[in-house]
């Protein structure tokens, strides 16, 4: 899904290419890199471009769609700057209120997102924020942060991900993305892949609730989607209905129910959970306003 949104936000350079006054429009469609897939922009309140802030604004229900990829707000912002006189670069896009992103397989909600083109960075904000996917479903009750450099999704504030009646929760949860397939915007022909979800780690406070009706809370976790096998290191303890047992380590088959407790990794055989990733000059969005999360660590 991310990288179709990046895909789609790019094109919206194109739009100060076009606009040479101020525009008052309910409608427009533009040709990209993808003749079969024109860009339609549209708002119940019109479109303008304000010069002297260097920014295009869709406003009232706005949405922008290109191919199978929708982004639907009550405002999308696109901010500029001017390279050589003659050309302008688009640096980010806000969308501001109730803020929807489609793909073809997943969806995204919230209050609002920004897209910052130079750190490849997508931030959504809302209590709570939705992701959908066909391996299931994250919820934060702060920010979605989509890393695309480093193929990551960071979901902050009473996070939580759900995926076959297993849900896990953490102050912080990051999610890994794997590829099988590289994917070239310039392309068409190619055959592309979207990134799948493979792994998704929990930092503070966190819990797992097994399909098998087991409690298991640590400090920090893991679960790989693919192995179904989760792990939890730090201060464990595990919940059943008539029992409860304490430990260092603990390695949750999912897909068997089966849950072993260990004094600490060495003896599991498995590797213990990594340092929780540092995030810092990160675009956060507000419904009516923009600033800038210096440290978000």
């Amino acid at each position: 899904m991310f990288s179709k949104i990046k895909i789609l936000l790019y094109l919206l350079n194109i739009f100060l290419h076009i606009f040479s006054n101020t525009l008052n429009a309910q409608n427009l469609n533009f040709n990209s890199n993808n003749d079969q897939n024109p860009i339609e922009v549209s708002a119940n309140k019109g479109i303008e471009w304000q010069r002297e802030e260097k920014i295009f604004i869709a406003r009232g229900s706005a949405k922008a769609i290109q191919g199978d990829i929708k982004v639907y707000a009550d405002e999308l912002i696109a901010h500029y700057r001017d390279i050589d006189g003659q050309n302008t670069d688009v640096y980010r896009v806000d969308a501001l209120g109730n803020v929807i992103i489609y793909s073809k397989n997943e969806t995204a909600r919230g209050s609002a997102a920004v897209y910052d083109f130079e750190k490849d960075v997508l931030v959504m904000e809302g209590s709570p924020s939705i992701l959908n996917t066909p391996d299931g479903k994250v919820i934060s009750y702060e920010t979605i942060q989509f890393w695309g450099k480093d193929d990551i999704a960071l979901a902050k504030g009473n996070a939580q991900a759900e995926r076959d009646n297993n849900k896990l929760f953490a102050d912080m949860l990051v999610a890994r993305f794997q590829t099988d397939n590289a994917k070239n915007i310039n392309n068409d022909n190619q055959n592309q892949e979207d990134a799948r979800i493979s792994m998704i780690e929990g930092y503070g406070n966190v819990r797992l609730e097994t399909k098998s009706g087991e409690v298991i809370l640590g400090e920090r976790g893991k679960y790989d989607l693919i192995s179904e096998v989760a792990i939890l290191d730090g201060n464990v303890r595990v919940k059943s209905e008539n029992s409860q047992m304490k430990g260092g380590f603990a390695v949750i088959d999912t897909s068997k129910g089966v849950s072993t407790l260990y004094p600490s990794a060495i003896e599991s055989g498995y590797s213990r959970p990594g340092q929780k990733p540092r995030v810092s000059a990160v675009l956060v969005p507000k419904p009516k306003r923009v600033k800038n999360l210096i440290d978000s660590d």
